[in-house]
């Protein structure tokens, strides 16, 4: 009977224990997903034609501040999706700001970005 009671302690005690992990991890995993950066980008005025799954024409974009005035010619890179909210126009250079939101999927496929780009505000 004594090692009956030790071991209905010990179980109510693990399950207590990992019932609050559960819960912990539920709310940082919350926390994850509502948060997000910013990010201000060059948009670059032509598309490339890049490879995904299949031949595609990307967006190319670089990083930047707020107060760049140019882009730098050598460091644009491809940008595999569209910019939410952004309307691209041949010819146009634009700078944009846009919130880098994370994806969290369990169906995500392989070839998917794991963010997602919204824009924020056009600045030029």
């Amino acid at each position: 009977m004594k090692n009956l009671t030790k071991f209905a302690t010990i179980t109510i005690a693990l399950s207590t224990t990992l019932t609050a992990c559960k819960t912990l991890d539920n709310r940082i995993s919350t926390v994850r997903i509502d948060t997000f950066e910013t990010q201000t980008l060059w948009v670059a005025p032509k598309r490339e034609i890049c490879f995904g799954v299949v031949a595609m024409e990307c967006l190319r974009v670089q990083l930047t501040t707020a107060n760049s005035s140019q882009p730098n010619e050598e460091k644009w890179e491809n940008l595999y999706q569209e910019i939410e909210g952004f309307q691209w126009q041949q010819g146009k250079l634009s700078k944009v700001r846009v919130k880098v939101i994370p994806v969290k999927s369990k169906n995500l496929s392989a070839d998917s970005s794991n963010v997602r780009y919204k824009l924020i505000q056009v600045l030029q």
